[in-house]
Formats: C-alpha cells, sequence, structure tokens
C-alpha cells in the first residue's frame, strides 16, 4: 500500500535525498538535471518555483511513500493548453524499489486525483520507444498508444524516440 502526498516545503529535503541519492540510476535513462539542481541553495529555488507553480494550479508534484512512509517515488501531473483540462504524467521510481508495484500503484491513484480532484479531462505521458516496463505501467492503467516521436530528443549522443500514451476521463 503506498500513499500519495503533495510536494511542500516540509517535504521537500525527501525530494532533494531522494534525488540525490537516485541521480546516476535516473541519468542512464533520462536526461541528465541542472546541475545547479544538486546544489542546497539551488534546489531550494527549484522548490519554491514549483510549489508557486502548484499554488497556481500548473503543476501538482506528489511524493510517493510506502506503507512505512518511506519516499519511494515522485509522480507529477503538468497542466497543458489553455483550457487547462489536459496534464502531461512524469514519474520516477528510486533504484532500489524498482518493480514492485509502486509505479502502477501511484499512476492508478495521481489518475484518480487528476479526475476527481484536479478536474482534468486528459493525461498524457510519454515513454522512450524501448522502456517497455514504464510502457506497461501505462496501458495496465488504461492507457492507449497515440503516437511515436521519432527523434524527441537527444541523449548520450543518440536520437530518443518517444511513445506517446494518454488517458481520457470519460
Amino acid at each position: 500500500m503506498i500513499s500519495l502526498e503533495l510536494m511542500s516545503e516540509e517535504n521537500s529535503i525527501d525530494v532533494y535525498s531522494f534525488e540525490k541519492e537516485n541521480r546516476e540510476y535516473f541519468e542512464r535513462s533520462l536526461p541528465p538535471r541542472p546541475a545547479h539542481y544538486f546544489d542546497s541553495e539551488g534546489f531550494k529555488e527549484i522548490t519554491r518555483e514549483l510549489l508557486r507553480e502548484q499554488e497556481n494550479h500548473d503543476v501538482y508534484m506528489h511524493l510517493i511513500r510506502d506503507s512505512q512512509g518511506t519516499m519511494v517515488g515522485r509522480i507529477n501531473l503538468s497542466v497543458l493548453g489553455k483550457d487547462r483540462k489536459t496534464a502531461e504524467l512524469g514519474y520516477r521510481i528510486g533504484e532500489n524499489v524498482t518493480n514492485l508495484g509502486y509505479a502502477s500503484e501511484a499512476v492508478k491513484l495521481v489518475l484518480e486525483k487528476a479526475f476527481t480532484t484536479y478536474g482534468l479531462h486528459k493525461i498524457i505521458a510519454g515513454t522512450a520507444r524501448d522502456n517497455l516496463a514504464s510502457q506497461r505501467v501505462l496501458l495496465k492503467n488504461g492507457f492507449t498508444f497515440s503516437k511515436i516521436i521519432e527523434n524527441d530528443f537527444q541523449m548520450h549522443n543518440e536520437w530518443i524516440h518517444t511513445a506517446v500514451f494518454e488517458i481520457r476521463n470519460l
């Protein structure tokens, strides 16, 4: 059993520790964070900006906690478009707790919040075309494949193709 907790100034130290602890792991498959992200003062400024965006309902940043209350990941919704009814989903699970079902459960919980609490109607999510584990998480939660974006971004001097998925609140 997991829980989601909106990011706050009080719990941002957990996010900072989680990101630092998993930095190398994430950078193997995701574009690296800017260097100042891992500097405590830089992170505080990033946190202040994220919390401002959250107050404006532009983003919803959630910590994923296991049944003991330990942060095992994060999941966020970034609101898109003028109608403010669509958001992009993103999540990260810590290296030492992968393949334990946390991502699937967190996506399920955040979708409930997206459609009932936040008033969103459509959620999109992109994964690297070869990230089958993440694609399984999305499909398990009712997302459908939408399209492939060829040469979406470069990482480690290689072009990454993105598989895009979406789900709508009916």
